[in-house]
């Protein structure tokens, strides 16, 4: 699988933007992915974009853990964690504003419901490979 192949440029310069350790992450989830699926570009997109909100933090592994914990627990967040914590909605609007697709969207913000029109399997299987 090429990344290049799955995104256009201006997905890919998203993707770039990433950290390393978010970009081998999405790699991973759209490997499962189209490991399930079959070739989907779409999805495949989908599997490769959906943390694209993290580039709006500076959180390291600890940080982004602390983030989570101190979340849970309902304490106030400093606003670079409030950032990671709110990645699915910062990245789902950077997707929709470059004209990425609804799956890519959707699967971003974290969503619940796949966009009308998707295949339920592929909606699975993304969220199953992101979470394996």
């Amino acid at each position: 699988m090429s990344v290049a192949a799955s995104l256009s440029a201006a997905e890919a310069g998203l993707f770039w933007e990433q950290k390393p350790i978010d970009q081998r992450h999405a790699y991973t989830v759209a490997v499962r992915v189209e490991g399930s699926v079959g070739e989907d570009p779409e999805a495949v997109a989908a599997a490769l974009l959906h943390d694209i909100g993290k580039r709006h933090t500076s959180a390291g592994l600890i940080g982004r853990s602390l983030a989570t914990v101190a979340d849970m627990a309902g304490m106030p967040l400093p606003t670079d964690w409030r950032r990671y914590r709110n990645h699915g909605s910062l990245g789902s609007a950077d997707l929709e504003g470059i004209g990425a697709t609804g799956l890519s969207v959707a699967f971003a913000a974290g969503d619940n419901r796949p966009p009308a029109g998707t295949d339920p399997t592929v909606w699975e299987a993304l969220h199953a490979a992101d979470d394996a």
